[in-house]
């Protein structure tokens, strides 16, 4: 379990993701691990949801995948059966809890009210879903929970999204949130991979302040092409700033070296620029 917590702690948003097709399993995967994404919630809320769990643990080992909208004990056994690392259902079925526990899996019951999380409790849950988050009152149930249950710690899902989320990750019993409207199935359904890693780096970059950049990003690499520029290997953080130019020339009066070609323009803006930090070995790229 601590490795779980400290996984879902640093990931902070848990894609919760419904699939309808099996062969569109190892694009998402790739979406995911191109958007700093390594853990992933597969819904049973669809036939190929089996399949997409066996898929990802066996062909993407390096995202821990999990079974989501679990109610069943078949669902449960599927579910590991396919490689699921944990279990995740809507609600608190005390017969699915003692199932998984029996199984030495992982599994994290959905609760939104005091009796419901003492019953996990007694079961020695200490990690549990509240949902659906919204409509059981947010944030505020969450801070009152915390004086209570300090032992708990929840990942709220329902009702959360980018314009919200930082409300609850700032919550000191929010050990993450699931998020389906990073992984909307219509673009997963679609092939559209690259706009599922565009709102998963929107969203991580509204939680963080910044966004982590990986080593061969494909989206970057893209935008970059489009421009005739190369990317440096020393590239680490993108950076959110409200002024692109009004932040290089403080930066540039301070010292700093724009890269020459960095740029990336959209229109007649300029979008994206990278300064290099030479005491870091490496660059920030600003984004407006």
């Amino acid at each position: 379990m601590k490795d779980l917590k400290a996984l879902f702690y640093s990931t902070g948003i848990i894609p919760v993701i419904k699939i309808e097709s099996l062969d569109k399993a190892d694009g998402l995967a790739q979406a995911l691990r191109s958007s700093g994404i390594h853990v992933a919630e597969i819904t049973f809320r669809t036939k190929t949801a089996p399949g997409v769990i066996e898929r990802f643990a066996s062909r993407h080992s390096d995202i821990l995948v999990g079974a989501g909208t679990v109610t069943t004990k078949e669902e449960v056994d599927s579910a590991l059966s396919a490689g699921a690392a944990f279990v995740v259902s809507p609600g608190f079925n005390p017969v699915i809890c003692s199932y998984c526990i029996e199984k030495g899996v992982p599994v994290f019951p959905g609760v939104n009210n005091p009796s419901l999380i003492e019953q996990a409790i007694a079961m020695g849950l200490s990690v549990l879903k509240f949902f659906p988050a919204e409509v059981s009152g947010g944030v505020r149930a969450l801070k009152a929970f915390e004086s209570v249950y300090s032992s708990v710690s929840f990942i709220p899902t329902g009702g959360i999204q980018e314009n919200n989320i930082n409300e609850y990750l700032a919550l000191k019993n929010v050990l993450a949130c699931g998020g389906s409207w990073i992984v909307p199935t219509d673009l997963i359904e679609a092939g559209k991979f690259e706009a599922i890693e565009g709102l998963i780096g929107s969203a991580r970059r509204t939680m963080l302040g910044f966004l982590p950049l990986q080593h061969g990003d494909r989206g970057l690499n893209r935008e970059k092409a489009d421009a005739g520029a190369r990317i440096g290997d020393g590239a680490a953080i993108e950076v959110k700033t409200t002024s692109l130019r009004r932040s290089l020339a403080i930066l540039q009066a301070e010292g700093f070296s724009s890269v020459l070609g960095s740029e990336v323009m959209r229109g007649k803006s300029m979008a994206a620029a990278e300064i290099e930090i030479p005491s870091l070995h490496g660059r920030i790229r600003l984004v407006e």
